[in-house]
């Protein structure tokens, strides 16, 4: 593949959502609207979010803050975050299955992590695991279909949103029920891909009020996207599948004017034949087969589910609005990840020939979580504004990790168990928080905020076998360690504005990740029994320009790294250490503007530079200024939306996006643990065509990955700690893929 040019702009495009075919409106930008009457130019439609927790126009929050609308993801076809994540400045991503990411926000990711770098929500609840031991760095793929929009907060969250969010938080936001009138939308989808297959799905969602305070909302997905990875050594074709269920439904209780209940249920699951992977030789980058094929010993079957529950209550007590939200889930992420190079590699150390066989490590976490959050924030447009709550979960884990030698039925090796981990944990957080706002003037505001948590986890691990015990496999292994931390973070915001189409800020905020136990063996896969937590802090400062119906963003920031918490694979076994302080530059930049009737360009781009500030012996680092992995120092993406009119009845959309991400490592360079492997640059085209009928028929086609690049998007290097030479297993970009939506609302 033709390496792209190195594009001076990192860029995640936020379209212009289209507006709704009764509408005489102009395209809806994504990543930020004028305030309410700033606009002289025509009527727009706000995009507002809760950023702040509170509601506010997503030009006035003091912070770099993305909102891509429902009606852009529907209009690009955006199924997963991989389809709109180039469209929001500073985030990336490593695919760790066809069903979950490892998101990356601002660079903040050391690259192979157990313990997740953001905040993942689904509307207000916080979804799957908060530690490590439940794949808590693996955000499972939501369904984009019928959600009102998604958010993403950069820069540490720590205040409103609590631990694990240093990078920042992503949101899900999915439209809620209305009793205005009944309605609701259905449509099929067809789509082939190159070197792939056939897929399609079939989407519907229903609203209707059920008396004059009572509504509900439902929706519903069945899809399925092909494969197109093939393993000809081993007779297998279109791996890399997905195939997705997932239900939803809201009820909502309007009790008086001024107190509403609303009940929510969530279930999806997704399922996948392999990984989408080819295999690239570790030195020349060359596929060591077809481009792409791999092969792999044993199969790489994977599936993530999410089931969640929650009562959302929101009470305007006369100047004082309470909001409850008590949530409780289940998650589940299974995987089997083959390692026979790996694993005989370093058993035959021990054990010779007869140590080499086809290995397959085989996880399965599932989380039982309780949260509940209650929160008191003052009325809006006052000189003094505060929010102010309490946080609580209770997470119950149960993890099992085995290594399998696929060459025996019972998986064993000599009769006797390779290694078996079960690792059940409980982690326990109460935090309180406040933020407070003075509005010195009509121009002028300044907010501080803190949080306190109080956070306790226990663990204990039982192993059996070959790695876990040499001398006495039989014999089990036994661990156990908790873990109490009580912790602060911070916020400082200043917003200026020094017209009604420009505001100007400062922000500084801090976040931190929860140390906690590490697993012990008897073996050589023992590292130290405690990790330490991570913190971060950051320095920003903003602009945020109206332009008529157009926008101008610009931010700049520093961020502080201390303590990092890195994985390290000691003896086959994946431990927590910490390593090395880092510090990270940075700037983000959106643009829109109308540039002919009907025709809106954007552009979105960010600048990363992420380095290690301290040399890392225990990552095989003795030099300071190591590049942190995954983040690309440069990316951006443009976009054209045009909106026509092709008859009194009909009217049409066109839109060309072009995305570029810039190269990457997926370890440290010199390391002699988390090798590094350089991913290309790459750049993706996709063209999408919306015709709305005036009766309500929608017709979609659309061509993503237009001319076929093979872009590498993550790569996986832990078998060549021990096999240096070993093909590198490199997550390859969807082929072209031709696509029809047809679709009907009502």
């Amino acid at each position: 593949m033709k390496r792209a040019p190195q594009l001076l702009g990192a860029i995640g495009v936020s379209l212009f959502a289209i507006a709704d075919a009764s509408a005489q409106e102009a395209p809806l930008p994504a990543t930020a609207a004028p305030s309410s009457g700033q606009n002289d130019d025509g009527p727009i439609r706000d995009i507002i979010v809760t950023a702040t927790r509170r509601d506010e126009h997503i030009h006035d929050v003091p912070g770099a803050v993305s909102a891509v609308s429902g009606a852009f993801l529907d209009s690009i076809n955006a199924k997963s975050l991989v389809d709109f994540a180039a469209f929001t400045p500073g985030v990336s991503f490593q695919q760790t299955s066809p069903n979950t990411n490892q998101v990356v926000i601002r660079g903040v990711t050391t690259g192979t992590q157990l313990n997740s770098a953001i905040g993942l929500y689904l509307d207000d609840v916080p979804i799957g695991s908060s530690t490590p031991f439940g794949a808590g760095a693996q955000a499972i793929n939501v369904g984009l279909f019928d959600l009102q929009r998604v958010e993403v907060l950069s820069g540490p969250q720590g205040t409103l949103f609590g631990a694990n969010a240093l990078g920042g938080t992503l949101r899900y936001i999915t439209e809620a029920p209305s009793l205005a009138r009944m309605s609701g939308q259905i449509e099929g989808e067809g789509s082939y891909t190159t070197h792939g297959q056939a897929g399609g799905a079939i989407r519907a969602a229903l609203n209707a009020p059920l008396g004059d305070d009572i509504a509900i909302r439902l929706d519903g997905t069945a899809e399925k996207d092909p494969g197109y990875v093939d393993d000809p050594t081993h007779g297998r074709n279109n791996l890399g599948d997905a195939r997705l269920f997932e239900g939803r439904g809201a009820l909502l209780f309007q009790v008086t004017p001024t107190l509403s209940v609303q009940l929510n249920g969530f279930a999806e699951s997704i399922k996948s034949n392999g990984y989408d992977v080819g295999m690239r030789d570790p030195i020349t980058h060359q596929p060591t087969a077809g481009a792409y094929n791999q092969s792999f010993a044993s199969e790489t079957p994977s599936q993530s589910e999410l089931y969640l529950g929650s009562g959302v209550i929101r009470w305007d007590l006369g100047g004082i609005n309470l909001t409850s939200i008590t949530a409780y889930q289940r998650t589940r992420n299974q995987s089997a990840s083959d390692y026979g190079v790996a694993y005989s590699a370093i058993l035959s150390a021990a054990l010779g020939p007869a140590g080499v066989n086809p290995y397959v490590l085989v996880t399965d976490a599932t989380t039982k979580r309780f949260t509940q959050e209650v929160r008191l924030a003052s009325a809006s447009g006052r000189t003094f504004e505060w929010v102010a709550g309490g946080f609580f979960s209770n997470e119950k884990t149960g993890e099992q990790v085995a290594i399998r030698n696929n060459a025996d039925p019972d998986g064993a090796l000599f009769g006797l168990s390779i290694g078996r981990f079960d690792l059940p944990s409980t982690a326990r957080d109460f935090a309180l928080f406040a933020n407070a706002t003075v509005h010195f003037s009509a121009t002028f505001d300044v907010t501080v905020g803190g949080r306190q948590t109080w956070s306790h986890q226990i663990f204990s691990s039982s192993g059996t076998g070959l790695v876990v015990n040499p001398l006495a496999p039989a014999t089990p292994v036994l661990g156990s360690g908790t873990s109490d931390q009580s912790v602060q973070t911070y916020l400082f915001n200043a917003r200026y504005r020094p017209t009604k189409a420009t505001l100007i800020y400062v922000r500084v905020a801090s976040g931190y990740r929860p140390g906690g136990p590490n697993l012990q063996t008897g073996g050589a896969g023992s590292g130290n029994q405690t990790f330490a937590s991570d913190t971060l802090w950051n320095y920003e400062l903003g602009v945020k320009q109206t332009l008529g119906r157009g926008f101008l963003n610009l931010s700049g920031y520093h961020i502080d790294w201390t303590n990092i918490q890195q994985v390290r694979n000691i003896g086959g076994v994946n431990q927590l250490v910490n390593a090395g302080n880092a510090r990270i530059n940075g700037a983000e930049a959106s643009l829109s503007y109308p540039v002919l009737p009907g025709l809106t360009t954007l552009l979105t781009a960010a600048y990363t530079d992420a380095k290690l500030t301290t040399v890392a012996p225990l990552l095989g680092l003795d030099y300071e200024g190591a590049r942190l992995p995954l983040s690309p120092k440069f990316s951006f993406a443009l976009a054209a939306n045009y909106i026509f009119d092709l008859s009194a009845a009909a009217k049409g959309a066109a839109n060309v996006t072009l995305r570029h991400v810039g190269s990457r490592n997926s370890g440290y360079p010199g390391s002699t643990v988390s090798l590094p492997y350089e991913l290309a640059s790459y750049n993706l085209v996709d063209a999408n065509l919306t015709l709305r009928l005036a009766d309500s028929w929608r017709v979609s086609p659309y061509i993503k990955n237009l001319f076929d690049v093979r872009g590498e998007v993550s790569a996986n290097t832990i078998t060549n700690q021990f096999v240096p030479n070993a093909p590198v297993p490199v997550t390859l970009t969807q082929p072209r893929t031709f696509g029809l939506v047809i679709g009907k609302s009502f």
